[in-house]
């Protein structure tokens, strides 16, 4: 089941779910067609949260595909010899360096590229997967569905961060645990997951 933020929403989308095995606060959507799945998005009524249910996985994957442009990125949980995570400022909220992957680019050569362009510092390395997020942006127009694949990296440099200015990063700063309270009241839902799903394998 795929978490992802549309217009400040949650929406649960998975494929052959059974309503019986959730909470019956959440609302369970069931979607066969692609008029389904608008009427749900377009509603201004539901909950903050919602399950959206399609019959099987080929469905799913082509109603999201008809509705939305896929755009696929890699970013990275950076974490430095002092076990401090790396934090940009952009937009006036706290984020994690990531982008957009380029052309028959690998994903994790893409998180390291994001990361080191964004903030400056050279060679780190990727440990291990950390969770892949969704959510919702405009581009030209065209409403598409960022899929970010999440690495935690390692950096045991010391050079001075540099933030991308060009990319509107105001700052690149490392934070450690005891500072994430203050990112977690400015920063996006899908950033936060990424933040616990870090915390939880400490």
């Amino acid at each position: 089941m795929y978490k992802v933020f549309i217009n400040d929403r949650v929406f649960l989308i998975g494929f052959n779910l059974k309503k019986s095995f959730f909470d019956k606060k959440i609302l369970f959507i069931n979607c066969y067609s692609l008029e389904d799945f608008e009427k749900t998005l377009e509603n201004n009524k539901i909950t903050k949260q919602v399950i959206v249910n399609f019959p099987t996985l080929r469905v799913m994957e082509k109603i999201i595909s008809k509705r939305f442009r896929i755009v696929e990125a890699g970013g990275g949980l950076v974490v430095n010899k002092n076990k401090e995570v790396l934090f940009i400022f952009r937009r006036g909220k706290w984020d994690l360096p990531k982008g957009k992957l380029e052309k028959h680019e690998k994903i994790k050569k893409g998180a390291i590229r994001e990361v080191e362009e964004e903030c400056g510092i050279t060679n780190p390395t990727v440990t291990e997967e950390l969770i892949t997020t969704f959510h919702k942006f405009k581009n030209k127009g065209k409403e598409c569905l960022k899929k970010t694949y999440w690495f935690i990296m390692k950096y045991e440099g010391d050079e001075e961060l540099v933030p991308q200015l060009e990319e509107d990063i105001t700052k690149a700063k490392w934070m450690g645990v005891d500072k994430f309270d203050k990112v977690f009241e400015n920063t996006f839902p899908s950033v936060a997951d990424v933040l616990n799903a870090y915390l939880e394998r400490k």
